[in-house]
């Protein structure tokens, strides 16, 4: 009795495991470049995993983060790419779901370019042109910010033309501003920074060599959230000139920020794997770029430069302070 129990037993466990494998009709995979907790990471990965729950297939999905911007060296990005890759050759996906840059750079390109897995990516910036895409099997949403808005705005509140561009040292930041040149059509002071202190310092040499600062997150800063604080009084403090970003979470140390949202890239990456999964041939379907932004105004520094936005860009704006 106690044999055939145990039998039993096995059975169920067996059949449980298969059907926790095999009851899905269709894999996808989505490969963070970077980790949980980024604002940006996040909002792709939350628009990717609502969408894939409200479609009409039934989907195993499954998640891994290379966590590249907090372990930003070259032998470590290599290494983890060779694990990724080992964990697609295991977990056999219909479709991958990429964002950002390093998951195509260390992934797609040395391992699947042209293979029969289907890559969808999301959130490479400016050109997808540098990794050679598209290839036979990929397709994706280049994310590009809109700096000429930004720039078009800001020259109304000032008498030159110098920019300035302040950013940490990662591989986002250099892609980023050499791509803002080339829509800007002029050359950009170029200044990258790996802690507060750089970035306090090189914020004052913009405020005195510069008309408009452009700016983003703290990625590569090292000690940027220790220092979030601080970092918001020192501008309050030192700020003389009209400043510009693409991303929402500095939007208290700037003027006016055109930001991109990581939802559109997250929900049309997803909704394209979908179209794939359905049966659409992965080499019809063009690269695109993305076209939505949310505006903010920064109250307190508009106040201190004594600058008041016309009503039509306030109406659509959310305010900052």
């Amino acid at each position: 009795m106690k044999k055939l129990l145990y039998l039993l037993f096995l059975f169920i466990l067996f059949s449980s495991s298969l059907l926790s494998q095999t009851s899905f009709e269709k894999k996808v995979l989505y490969i963070n470049s970077y980790h949980k907790g980024l604002y940006w990471s996040d909002g792709i990965q939350k628009a990717i995993e609502n969408t894939i729950s409200n479609s009409n297939i039934s989907i195993f999905y499954k998640r891994i983060e290379m966590d590249t911007k907090r372990n930003s060296s070259e032998s470590y990005k290599l290494k983890t790419a060779q694990k990724v890759k080992d964990i697609i050759d295991e977990f056999k996906p219909d479709v991958v779901i990429t964002s950002d840059d390093n998951a195509a750079k260390y992934v797609i390109v040395p391992y699947f370019k042209d293979s029969s897995i289907p890559f969808v990516f999301c959130g490479v910036n400016a050109d997808a042109k540098k990794y050679g895409f598209p290839f036979k099997n990929v397709t994706g949403m280049v994310e590009i910010q809109l700096i000429p808005q930004i720039v078009q705005t800001l020259k109304k509140y000032t008498k030159g033309n110098r920019i300035i561009y302040l950013k940490g040292e990662t591989l986002t930041s250099r892609i980023e501003a050499g791509f803002f040149e080339k829509q800007l059509n002029q050359k950009i002071e170029k200044r990258f920074v790996t802690t507060t202190e750089e970035w306090k310092k090189e914020y004052l040499h913009a405020q005195e060599n510069a008309d408009i600062l452009l700016t983003g997150n703290g990625a590569g800063v090292k000690d940027w959230n220790e220092n979030r604080d601080s970092i918001k009084d020192f501008v309050l403090k030192n700020t003389k000139i009209p400043s510009g970003t693409w991303s929402a979470i500095v939007d208290d140390l700037v003027l006016l920020s055109y930001a991109n949202r990581p939802e559109e890239q997250g929900t049309w990456a997803a909704n394209t794997a979908i179209d794939i999964l359905n049966g659409k041939d992965i080499s019809t379907i063009p690269i695109v770029t993305n076209e939505k932004a949310t505006i903010h105004i920064n109250t307190k520094l508009g106040k201190k430069l004594n600058i008041v936005f016309p009503f039509d860009i306030i109406d659509n704006a959310i305010i900052a302070d």
